[in-house]
């Protein structure tokens, strides 16, 4: 199922980048926890992004059936919390924290996004996609096009992710 690549490949890469800022700055993602009464002690946060670097780094290399179900568990369980956030909103302006100190406020875009993501990792868990790495290893040339490809894929996602919502809510004034 190479048409899954690129979407897998993304989905796997933010999911490893969102863990390696949770390492770098717990912080925003101990605040949002702690906002869904739920534990957030910031060792706690950190050996969960701990766990997104792992899964998100070892399903970009080697995908198969558990990599990609564990990249959708993460995504789902996202989606559940990035809800419960959205209900409780009119309460506090909590972001979600998923990307460390490059905190936004969460906004149903995140729902979306991770709906996205926990849907192409669900197919690759039913198909598992060529990895990356084999990818590059038959036809270079298109490896290195699928890489920088993913790459500003997973720019533009985080952008998404922390931009966005300001962006939205600055338009929206605008508007009005």
């Amino acid at each position: 199922m190479v048409a899954l690549t690129p979407a897998f490949a993304c989905a796997s890469a933010l999911l490893a980048v969102a863990g390696a800022m949770k390492l770098r700055a717990p912080a925003a993602a101990s605040g949002a926890l702690r906002a869904m009464s739920l534990p957030a002690a910031t060792g706690a946060v950190r050996l969960v992004g701990a766990c997104e670097l792992v899964a998100g780094s070892w399903a970009l290399a080697s995908p198969g059936r558990l990599s990609a179900g564990l990249v959708a568990a993460a995504y789902g369980g996202f989606a559940v919390f990035v809800a419960g956030l959205l209900r409780d909103r009119g309460r506090r302006t909590a972001g979600c924290g998923c990307f460390g100190s490059a905190e936004a406020e969460v906004h149903p875009i995140h729902l979306v996004l991770n709906l996205l993501a926990a849907g192409a990792a669900l197919a690759a868990a039913i198909s598992p996609p060529p990895g990356v790495t084999e990818v590059i290893a038959h036809e270079a040339g298109v490896g290195v096009v699928l890489c920088a490809g993913v790459a500003a894929a997973v720019y533009a996602a985080y952008l998404v992710y922390t931009a966005a919502p300001a962006a939205w809510r600055a338009y929206r004034r605008e508007a009005a």
